[in-house]
């Protein structure tokens, strides 16, 4: 296996710490999936590869992400990954090696993994824009100069008959320091200020730097980000917070 196909889901839905224990869903035919939600319960997703990773027809519970990735850090480019399964055939290790090193990895069980939500989905969205590499590179500028501040607020306006969004980052109290950005976007009646994590967001973008993305935003609170890279998409939901 190339290390990097493996490293390049993970970290998409790490998001850097954010997610710690998820079930990998193997399958030899489809690819590999993974569903997650955060530990504050603010953002859950999916992201999938149609590349075959090379671990079979299973479930793989990893209670930690982080534990696993340093074990996949001191490995070659190219290593192996077997799933060792016991009874009922349900996995409970997984033997990872390369030429210097044969690690093993203790797999949890299924009841100790967080259930992820099924997502109702509107029917349709409410505004509609385009994420590409300067976008990420702003958001990431404004988020670091405001010492990661927990939330950013996001509405749709109209100037000029240009229509935008506007993304206002910052924490809500009435002398907190704030930045504004703006993105071309598609709407009709668009939303009113909706405020949503800025931590998670930006982990988002920084996990995706490298992939084409698209939002999608309900008036109801639901923010929806896809992104897609080589033969990886990614799909997260981010949930309205209150200030």
């Amino acid at each position: 296996m190339d290390k990097k196909y493996l490293t390049q889901v993970i970290d998409k839905y790490h998001l850097n710490g954010l997610v710690e224990s998820v079930t990998w869903k193997s399958t030899e035919d489809n690819g590999f999936s993974v569903d997650f939600i955060t530990g504050t319960k603010d953002c859950a997703g999916n992201v999938k590869t149609s590349q075959n990773l090379g671990l079979g027809d299973s479930n793989i519970c990893v209670y930690s992400t982080s534990q696993f990735n340093k074990i996949l850090s001191i490995m070659d480019t190219f290593m192996t990954i077997d799933v060792v399964k016991g009874n009922q055939n349900i996995p409970y290790q997984l033997s990872v090696k390369d030429n210097s090193f044969d690690l093993t990895y203790y797999l949890s069980s299924e009841d100790l993994i967080p259930s992820t939500p099924t997502i109702n989905e509107p029917e349709e969205y409410d505004v509609e824009f385009s994420i590409d590499e300067e976008f990420i590179k702003n958001f990431t500028k404004a988020h670091s100069a405001l010492d990661k501040p927990n939330y950013f607020t996001i509405e749709s306006k109209v100037e000029d008959s240009e229509k935008f969004i506007e993304l206002c980052v910052g924490n809500s109290d009435n002398y907190a320091n704030k930045i504004k950005l703006r993105q071309n976007a598609t709407f009709t009646f668009g939303v009113e200020k909706l405020p949503f994590s800025a931590n998670v967001f930006k982990e988002i973008l920084s996990v995706n730097k490298n992939a084409v993305g698209k939002v999608q935003i309900n008036e109801n609170g639901l923010l929806k980000l896809v992104f897609t890279e080589d033969t990886t998409t990614s799909t997260y939901f981010l949930v309205k917070l209150s200030e």
